[in-house]
């Protein structure tokens, strides 16, 4: 497996790119843990098998008290918004540097994780600061494995979860998220469903629960506890997700290069824009930022977003380069 990963709560950092573009975190469900919950036989996926096919990726994965006495008791509806803000806090601690706070993240989930995931985006659950807001707004993708967003015929846990998240909206903020200016992109989202029986239970979460309506959804040939657990490049499920994640990290290329220096008002195409420092050529994929404003390159147009009186603004120019 590599290193000596264990099970335990916080957010751990398994692998990190030497240009990281995206942050990938997985988050584990009910009984579950942060190293458990991916791993099978010796094989923890988000370490031995995701960072050779996506090598612009940071990889986290996050654990918290997924015990199913402590969610069942009473004031459990508090437990999981107090883990939604747990989360958030933890991967503010990672996500503190400035090469890491507007970082896009993309979610990996699994049951239980994706419904403490979603409480985290909605509404940015925890409002203490604005470093907090900044990681529900830099979401980028969504991969929800057997997450019960509509309950179980066969688990009174999900019928419970159901029932605490009915009210929450959630459906109705990933959909305003597709257009909204507060995200890098369009949200993407995918929902996986479990296609085979665990036994004695059945299907824990059936693909009608696992989804919401309008967003794509995937069957994946397995059983609850095993949907996330991949021991292969060749593992039918991997090679099922995997082009998925690629896909969305392909997506943000041209949106994010390699950060290169802050800069004041004025931008100029090709080797000249305006600001405290100069010399990078934008031509070839970079990203500069200030506070109020971000740039970003794909080496033919770049794109302007700027923050004023509380409106943001995006403007999307051509590159001309100079000779100069």
């Amino acid at each position: 497996m590599g290193p000596d990963f264990v099970d335990g709560t916080g957010a751990l950092i398994v692998y990190t790119a030497d240009a990281a573009k995206v942050d990938i975190c997985f988050i584990h469900g009910l009984n579950g843990g942060r190293i458990s919950t991916w791993k099978k036989g010796d094989v923890f996926w988000p370490y031995n098998l995701l960072p050779k096919d996506i090598k612009e990726a940071r990889v986290i994965t996050w654990g918290y008290d997924a015990d199913i006495a402590h969610f069942l008791a009473p004031l459990s509806a508090n437990r999981v918004k107090d883990h939604a803000k747990n989360l958030l806090t933890a991967l503010r601690g990672v996500r503190d540097t400035p090469e890491t706070s507007d970082r896009p993240i993309i979610f990996v989930t699994h049951s239980l994780g994706g419904i403490v995931c979603a409480q985290s985006l909605l509404p940015y659950a925890s409002m203490e600061s604005e470093e907090t807001q900044q990681i529900a707004k830099n979401t980028f993708g969504l991969a929800f494995m057997s997450t019960p967003f509509a309950g179980s015929e066969t688990a009174e846990w999900a019928r419970f979860f159901e029932r605490l998240f009915a009210g929450s909206q959630f459906s109705v903020w990933l959909n305003s998220a597709k257009q909204s200016e507060d995200s890098i992109k369009n949200i993407r989202a995918m929902f996986f469903y479990e296609e085979m029986p665990t036994v004695a239970a059945g299907l824990v979460v059936s693909p009608n629960s696992s989804r919401i309506n309008g967003w794509p959804s995937l069957a994946l040939h397995d059983n609850h506890a095993g949907i996330c657990k991949f021991d292969n490049f060749e593992d039918p499920k991997y090679k099922q997700v995997l082009p998925i994640l690629k896909k969305w990290v392909d997506e943000l290329k041209p949106y994010h290069g390699k950060e290169t220096s802050h800069y004041g008002d004025t931008i100029v195409s090709g080797k000249n824009y305006g600001g405290s420092q100069t010399g990078d050529d934008l031509s070839q994929g970079k990203m500069v930022r200030n506070q109020n404003t971000f740039v970003s390159s794909n080496g033919h147009e770049f794109q302007v977003r700027s923050h004023a009186d509380g409106k943001s603004r995006l403007s999307t120019l051509k590159i001309k380069t100079t000779d100069n």
